[in-house]
């Protein structure tokens, strides 16, 4: 009886022990962390709002997929606070024309200041060190 019981102890810790070993198992991970370190603390917010949300159902980090890649809408437009405003107005309220046919779905239960911060992480991404593949 003390072997079997020995025995599940060893099984119960070679089993916790699993979920440790992938560093990036979400997909905020794969956003925020990345081979090269942490995001951009600044950026690091937008991220997670960018994972948590529903963003990644239609864009990729770095490829084209129903909509635009992340690495594509920074490319296309400065970084300013009048492309920030705009693009978190766009996450808002969808858009639709601006990389082809397919419409963006608006998402009106993003805040603002949310939308602002997503629409900062996305336009960081232009000339970031942040690696341009997900983990």
């Amino acid at each position: 009886m003390k072997w079997i019981g020995f025995f599940f102890v060893v099984i119960a810790i070679s089993c916790g022990n699993q979920s440790n070993k992938n560093t990036h198992a979400t997909a905020t991970d794969s956003l925020v962390n990345t081979g090269k370190g942490e995001a951009s603390s600044r950026y690091a917010q937008g991220a997670r709002l960018v994972a948590t949300n529903d963003c990644l159902t239609c864009h990729k980090l770095d490829q084209k997929s129903v909509g635009p890649s992340y690495y594509q809408i920074s490319q296309k437009y400065p970084f300013d606070s009048g492309v920030v405003e705009n693009l978190a107005h766009s996450i808002i309220n969808g858009s639709k024309g601006l990389y082809g046919p397919t419409a963006m779905t608006p998402h009106p239960n993003v805040s603002f200041r949310d939308a602002k911060q997503m629409a900062s992480y996305i336009l960081s991404l232009k000339d970031s060190s942040v690696t341009r593949t997900i983990q």
